[in-house]
Formats: C-alpha cells, sequence, structure tokens
C-alpha cells in the first residue's frame, strides 16, 4: 500500500526532474511474478525503476541501508528486502523465492554493486533466482547522465526465460555465465 502512495508521489516529481521516457512498456507480462533485472550506476537507479515501472517491485537492498532505523523502516515498508553482498544469503534467496512463487515482483541489480565503468560483470543470483523459481526476467536499461532535466531513456527488453536449464543440475560458475549473458542482453537495449 505505501509502495503505491510512495510511487503516486515520486512518478510525476522523477519522470519532470530526470526528463524519463519508457520504451518497450509493451514487454511487460500481463501477469506478475518476474524479475526486473537492471544496470546499476547510482543510488537513484530504484527509484527510478519504480516510477518507471507500472508494477510494483520488491526491490533486493544491500543490508547496510537497513541498519539506519528510519530507513530500514521506509524500506520495509515500500516491500525491499535486505541482501548481503558478496557471500550466499539464504535469507534472502528464500525471502526472493518466496516472493516469486506468490506472483510478486523481486528487483535486481545483477552487478551486485554499482557499477561505475564500462566492465561486464554479474553475480550468479540473478540466474539462479530465475531458474530455480522457473519465472522469466524482465531486463531493463537505464541510460541517463543523472542531470536534471536531460533526457533519462528507461529501455524494457523481451522477457527472458532460461526454461532450458529449468531441470539441470548447474554448478556457480554455470549460473554466472547464464548471468553474465543476462547482463550482455541490458547492455545491449
Amino acid at each position: 500500500m505505501l509502495y503505491r502512495i510512495v510511487r503516486l508521489v515520486i512518478k510525476p516529481f522523477f519522470f519532470i526532474l530526470y526528463n524519463i521516457r519508457v520504451e518497450g512498456i509493451d514487454n511487460i507480462p500481463k501477469e506478475d511474478g518476474y524479475i526486473v533485472c537492471g544496470n546499476h550506476t547510482k543510488a537513484i537507479d530504484p527509484v527510478l525503476l519504480a516510477a518507471a515501472l507500472p508494477c510494483q517491485i520488491h526491490f533486493m537492498a544491500k543490508i547496510e541501508l537497513f541498519r539506519n532505523k528510519i530507513l530500514g523502516i521506509l524500506l520495509n515498508a515500500v516491500g525491499a528486502f535486505p541482501i548481503k553482498r558478496g557471500e550466499p544469503d539464504l535469507k534472502s534467496i528464500r525471502t526472493s523465492l518466496r516472493l516469486l512463487q506468490s506472483n510478486k515482483n523481486i528487483g535486481i541489480f545483477p552487478e551486485g554493486t554499482r557499477n561505475i565503468s564500462d566492465e561486464l560483470k554479474a553475480e550468479p543470483g540473478i540466474a539462479m533466482l530465475s531458474i530455480k523459481s522457473k519465472k522469466g526476467i524482465l531486463p531493463v536499461s537505464i541510460k541517463t547522465s543523472y542531470k536534471f532535466f536531460k533526457r533519462t531513456r528507461i529501455i524494457i527488453g523481451d522477457v527472458i526465460y532460461l526454461n532450458e536449464f529449468y531441470n539441470t543440475k548447474l554448478k556457480n560458475n554455470d549460473y554466472i555465465n547464464i548471468s553474465l549473458e543476462i547482463m550482455k542482453a541490458i547492455k545491449s537495449l
């Protein structure tokens, strides 16, 4: 509920302030229960996606953000959940799978952190979550200078399904390679 209210308030403000143009809106699945997956350069990226996409997104957010009491309460209220970066985090994996099985959308930045270089990198989590949940990935590219009133393009690609991997046994390196392919698809948007 709070997510809708916050989105209603920030959407016009961010569309004007960042001059947001959304491309590929027809690529968003009709039914919820997918993974929104985008590139990540600045801390404002989740807010840009929340403003641009018409669905609620439960974002993974680094656990450090939840240590600030007020910010933690706000993040929880809008449906975000913590993840420990750089290590397997079973709690956040279970939370992600539970949300996806409940046909809720989750938001992940597969690079694991903000990436200000052009280096292609990805953590294994995005591929693993898609395969384990058997849910599609909605690739989204954020193209912006992050300067006020300069054009910000949010480009939504075709949903990626990894059904060829659904009943196969994969290793961590396999998940990383699949996640890198997803990041290539995002960069190509």
